[in-house]
């Protein structure tokens, strides 16, 4: 393969890598990518078999829209991340203020190059009593399960923290620990 920019090898310019990742069962690599300039620019996700010449976007997330957090499983081709929709407004001194809410959580098939699951905040099933929730990070992936922290509001006023199971079929959110003193 030689040496190669990474735009030669399919990266957007203006672009590096952050994280690398090796999936032995789908014999790809993901990178995990983030601005290599000064300007802010979304965290991008992208893949190769280790037989192309050229990485691959992973999904087709919307121009605001960082995917983070890539967690391979350690027996299937698949990799699982989170997805978080940044936004730009003027505080009352007109300084720019930058912000981001959860989106989604996707899970991505690195075998056929597809998108398999995507739970978003409409369609995350919420434990007894909770009225708002989102993923904050993936934590675990296996044949057991995939585990999350997330962030849990009974109230307009509190947030408690947790990790939990993300029941992907049924969108089920389950806590499994809480996380006291934790801000995440």
């Amino acid at each position: 393969m030689g040496n190669k920019s990474f735009h030669e090898m399919g990266i957007p310019p203006g672009y590096g890598f952050m994280q690398l990742l090796f999936s032995p069962v789908a014999l790809a690599i993901v990178v995990q990518t983030q601005s290599g300039e000064k300007n802010w620019r979304p965290e991008r996700l992208y893949f190769r078999k280790i037989e192309a010449d050229k990485y691959t976007p992973i999904g087709r997330p919307g121009e605001l829209v960082s995917q983070e957090n890539p967690f391979l499983h350690p027996a299937k081709p698949l990799v699982a991340f989170n997805c978080l929709k940044h936004k730009f407004s003027l505080d009352a001194q007109g300084e720019e203020r930058h912000s981001a809410d959860w989106d989604s959580l996707n899970l991505y098939n690195l075998q056929s190059g597809t998108e398999v699951e995507q739970v978003k905040r409409e369609t995350l099933t919420l434990p007894p009593g909770i009225i708002r929730a989102w993923i904050t990070t993936l934590v675990g992936f296996s044949d057991m399960g995939l585990f999350v922290t997330a962030g849990l509001s009974t109230d307009a006023s509190r947030t408690d923290y947790v990790v939990a199971e993300l029941d992907l079929s049924k969108h089920f959110l389950k806590p499994i620990a809480s996380l006291p003193a934790t801000f995440m």
